[in-house]
């Protein structure tokens, strides 16, 4: 046997990487074609044989032609994204690097960033500033805050139908001047996801450079990560990296419509679309088309999972459509939420794993806000479904003392859990309760003496509780957010394939 070369060692061969399951791996050429003929081909076929009549008549009985009247439109289908000349093909690994920390825009151009902005000295301020001002950090005010509505903000829309209502920090409906992405004023609702709004949106709610490249890090390796059939796996993910340095793939079945909806929701957060200028317009695209396409004619989206993974599901394509107007998700969006209406408890108001199953306040969550996410795109949803839920809620909430309508919930019974109560206080944000509410008071300091850092992960937790208190503006929505944001930059993964992203195996 040969010697190794002075100086050098022998590298053990790298291990492989897992194989994709060959529910997300696109099918051949001839399988696409076959699939093709046997499902589509007679109906391009007949619209053949249509058109050309109907172009043989315009061209024998010429004459003034006649608008057809436009009814509602079909259903999403996917369309060709022609992507520009100076966006890549394929999506580079985003470099996060250490950038100084200032107030700035989330745009397509700051989700694409190279390099670090360089700032000078007093542009830049501290995380650690003991100074609340509205803006978070230490950035001064600059005056008369925006009046921002919709998930982030100060007004709420009762169960009841109606226009929206100013109030004392619910959760408000409406869709600012415009609701494309890009686009919006200081609107309410989705509209604050347009860049009209949010560089006052990110001021007010503490918004920093460096977080907005983590940010930027983060969707560009949930991009990386999309298999070609649009869908994002949680089983078996692995196997679309370049190296090992992710972790934490699935080890039980897999969840495609849930994996998908997480995929595509901090897309939308960011203000992106799938028509939406960029480089990711097409990984939108993509995965809303996976979505729509394996949706059942009753609305159904839990491909094999649960009412989880439908909730979830649900909405991603509310917020899709609400945030781009597209007509042809509409159908989709709203037979989504019908389905949730439908598999509500008729007892007891709340939903578990199968349609018209006694509730349990995780389930509840997300079809509470999926069915939030579709009144603010002002999608049909019934005001009984709410109150409903509500009276889940209360049979589930225990206060001080007593009180069965206090500030903590539990799960399936009255209880003080720490995730439940997020979850709990969130719905009832959406379900218009006031911010000075008994209920809300009890709750939220709960909440501030569990607030996250080192040692304590708990994503879910997190999750929900960092949105009650964004909806609640003020010292104690500062001092959170310092403290969750500063853990989330330090702990993201800055190398490898895995940058962009979060260990899941660390504290």
């Amino acid at each position: 046997m040969a010697e190794p070369a002075a100086g050098k060692t022998e590298q053990p061969p790298a291990a492989a990487l897992p194989e994709l399951p060959p529910e997300y791996m696109q099918p051949g050429l001839a399988d696409r074609a076959r699939q093709w003929l046997s499902e589509e081909g007679p109906w391009w076929l007949c619209s053949f044989v249509f058109h050309l009549v109907l172009i043989c008549s315009l061209l024998l009985v010429g004459g003034k032609a006649i608008e057809a009247v436009i009814d509602e439109a079909p259903a999403f289908d996917e369309v060709r994204v022609e992507t520009p000349a100076d966006v890549p093909q394929e999506i580079e690994r985003f470099e996060i690097g250490e950038t100084p920390i200032d107030p700035t825009e989330l745009s397509t151009d700051t989700l694409t960033l190279e390099k670090p902005a360089q700032l000078a000295q007093d542009e830049i301020y501290y995380d650690d500033n003991p100074v609340f001002s509205p803006a978070g950090g230490g950035i001064p005010g600059g005056g008369g805050q925006p009046d921002l509505g919709g998930l982030g903000g100060f007004d709420i829309k009762g169960i009841g139908a109606g226009p929206a209502v100013k109030g004392r920090g619910g959760v408000g409906v409406g869709v600012g001047t415009g609701t494309h992405a890009g686009r919006g004023g200081d609107g309410w609702g989705f509209g604050g996801r347009g860049t009209g709004s949010r560089k006052a949106m990110l001021a007010s709610g503490g918004g920093t450079r460096q977080s907005e490249r983590a940010v930027a890090g983060a969707l560009n390796w949930i991009a990386r990560h999309q298999a070609k059939n649009g869908a994002w796996p949680l089983k078996g993910y692995t196997a679309l990296c370049t190296d090992q340095t992710c972790t934490g793939p699935a080890t039980a079945g897999d969840r495609p419509a849930a994996g998908t909806a997480m995929g595509l929701l901090p897309f939308l957060a960011a203000g992106q679309t799938h028509q939406s200028k960029g480089p990711y317009k097409k990984t939108i695209t993509d995965g809303i088309y996976f979505l729509t396409k394996n949706q059942k004619p009753d609305g159904d989206l839990r491909m094999g999972g649960a009412m989880y993974d439908h909730g979830l599901a649900a909405i991603a394509l509310c917020e899709c459509y609400a945030m781009s107007n597209d007509k042809s998700l509409r159908p989709h969006a709203q037979a989504a939420l019908d389905f949730i209406t439908k598999a509500q408890d008729p007892k007891g108001g709340g939903w578990r794993y199968t349609p018209g199953e006694a509730g349990d306040t995780s389930v509840v969550g997300w079809q509470v806000m999926a069915l939030k996410s579709g009144q603010m795109g002002y999608l049909n949803v019934d005001p009984a479904v709410f109150e409903k839920a509500r009276a889940f809620l209360e049979s589930v909430s225990t206060g001080a003392g007593s009180d069965r309508k206090g500030g903590f919930f539990g799960y399936t019974t009255p209880g003080r859990g720490l995730t439940t109560t997020a979850v709990g206080l969130l719905c009832y944000q959406y379900m218009g309760v006031q911010r000075d509410d008994p209920a809300m008071i009890e709750g939220t300091e709960f909440l501030m003496k569990n607030q996250p850092g080192q040692g304590s992960r708990n994503i879910y937790y997190w999750y929900y509780a960092t949105q009650v208190m964004h909806n609640q503006p003020g010292p104690d929505w500062d001092a959170w957010n310092r403290k969750m944001r500063r853990y989330l930059i330090d702990t993201q993964c800055k190398d490898g394939c895995a940058a962009g992203s979060w260990d899941p195996s660390e504290p």
